[in-house]
């Protein structure tokens, strides 16, 4: 029997686990996750018979979690909840969970759905859902260390890797949205009409209102300027565009608003990976240091978040990357070096991996690319002289 445990809370994901532990005569393989994003993934990966999902931080992603994880027609969902409510039940059972647990939870009750997962398993018809794809997440609290600079010229560099139709950009920062104009883009359709039509999205409708970004063939869901929506946003609205996006796109890239909100919070559960961005100074290391010490509470660990330095440069008095992840206490696994060939880059409307793609800012995001895909990429053939001259004039003249 094949269990898997999703909750964000330790103590729920140890209780479930020894209780399994305790059923006589069966043998048990079981795994934990501890976000929704992370448990996705697994229930594919792991083939999961039984899952456990705890949904008491964040009700609305889990209910859209729900409906994937029940699309498998005999895998058993049970739902648990800290404070239980007849709005809950009706929710979660509409949903697709056969299941609804009070906490704490007892040993018969887990027993009895082990119990029922049997009779289920008894019909060998298994039908898995598409792969999940990964979201990659670009947050800080701090605005103004190139966070969205981050975002674009990474989903960029993993667009020329993985292909045409294969990378989305996301662009939820929805106070201050900046990808459009970061990549010159002038989209037709925007976030906002991904919002209105949430209910009926999927992954045909989601590519329709995608922006392709012609130098690349990335694809960019825009966020207005000119109408950002602000706070009519819900956790359940961005939840659910992210996890068609999962399910249509082998990588996402997601830029945030500098705040450590509830939206940037149920947006973390569905992502496998947080680059926490942050400079060689003090108020945005005191921001990075508050990020992490709030997420750790949150229940999020070091193997989902990875501290990206930003713009660094050695000269007298600047802070080096040892004493940066001394400072923090957390490892610093990526330094992107300072270039002024990024701000040229962003005043001319192009992602600087392209535009430059023989500097060292541009070798380092590769090098981000290949950390957070696990995938080196082949060793780019080297530029003759008179390839770099004709890419600096088209440079010059704007047509790159």
């Amino acid at each position: 029997m094949r269990i898997l445990i999703i909750s964000s809370q330790q103590s729920f994901r140890q209780q479930v686990q020894a209780i399994c532990l305790r059923y006589p005569d069966r043998v048990i393989s079981m795994r934990t996750a501890e976000s929704i994003g992370q448990g996705l993934e697994l229930a594919i990966q792991f083939e999961a018979q039984i899952v456990f999902i705890d949904l008491t931080r964040n009700v609305e992603a889990g209910i859209l979690a729900i409906e994937q994880l029940a699309s498998v027609t005999n895998r058993m969902v049970a739902v648990s909840i800290d404070k239980l409510t007849t709005e809950f039940m009706t929710r979660t059972i509409r949903a697709g969970a056969r299941e609804v647990l009070s906490q704490p939870v007892q040993d018969d009750e887990v027993h009895d759905i082990i119990q029922k997962t049997d009779l289920l398993m008894s019909d060998k018809t298994t039908v898995q859902p598409l792969r999940s794809g990964k979201v990659v997440m670009c947050f800080s609290s701090k605005g103004g260390v190139g966070k969205t600079t981050m975002a674009c010229n990474l989903a960029v560099t993993l667009q020329q890797r993985f292909g045409y139709g294969r990378v989305a950009l996301i662009d939820a920062n929805t106070q201050a949205p900046n990808v459009a104009p970061m990549l010159d883009l002038r989209p037709q359709r925007w976030l906002r009409d991904a919002i209105m039509e949430y209910k009926r999205l999927d992954s045909e409708l989601l590519k329709e209102l995608m922006t392709i970004h012609e130098p690349s063939g990335l694809n960019v869901l825009a966020h207005s300027s000119d109408n950002p929506l602000g706070l009519d946003f819900s956790e359940d609205q961005l939840s659910k565009i992210l996890l068609v996006a999962k399910g249509t796109y082998d990588w996402t890239v997601v830029d945030t608003f500098p705040l450590l909100s509830s939206l940037n919070l149920s947006l973390m559960d569905l992502s496998d990976e947080i680059l926490l961005v942050t400079e060689g100074v003090v108020p945005a290391l005191r921001s990075a240091r508050h990020n992490l010490d709030m997420l750790q509470k949150a229940g999020y660990s070091e193997n989902r978040i990875r501290v990206v330095l930003n713009r660094f440069t050695r000269f007298k008095g600047n802070v080096t990357p040892e004493l940066v992840a001394e400072t923090l206490g957390w490892p610093i696994k990526n330094v992107i070096p300072y270039d002024v060939h990024s701000t040229i880059a962003a005043n001319s409307g192009q992602a600087v991996v392209q535009m430059f793609p023989d500097r060292d800012v541009t070798l380092a995001i590769a090098d981000l690319a290949d950390a957070v895909t696990g995938v080196e990429s082949a060793p780019a053939l080297p530029e003759t002289f008179l390839e770099q001259q004709i890419r600096l004039f088209r440079n010059w003249l704007g047509l790159n």
